[in-house]
């Protein structure tokens, strides 16, 4: 039999490492990324699913300095704002998906070329 003051102690360990793998209220549990990239852009979507639901959120790096681009769309007519960046990274707004498909479209606008992720 552990003791009250042991019990707690474990408690506490176990539930820090819940929060450190994503299992705490509210954070998210599963992530999955579907890439888009194309020379001197890399970006993609990420699908997360939290609070019974799954979000949506595109993103694209500049690699060499060159302008990137990325939109995320979804079947039901929602899109985001053009997001554009030369250095660093740029993220969409996140969007709830239920029952839809989603997807990005990440660009470099200085080769003229685009990739499409894969939908979800």
């Amino acid at each position: 039999m552990i003791r009250k003051r042991t019990a707690v102690r474990l408690g506490a360990v176990v539930a820090t490492a819940a929060i450190g793998v994503g299992l705490g209220t509210g954070m998210a549990s599963a992530s999955t990324t579907y890439t888009a990239n194309v020379p001197g852009c890399a970006g993609g979507m990420v699908v997360s699913f939290y609070s019974g639901h799954d979000h949506v959120r595109g993103y694209v790096t500049s690699t060499t300095g060159d302008h990137c681009s990325v939109v995320l769309s979804q079947s039901n007519g929602n899109y985001s704002p053009l997001e554009r960046t030369t250095g660093g990274t740029v993220w969409t707004p996140e969007y709830l998906d239920a029952g839809i498909t989603s997807y990005v479209v990440v660009c470099n606008e200085d080769l003229g070329r685009c990739a499409t992720s894969a939908a979800y």
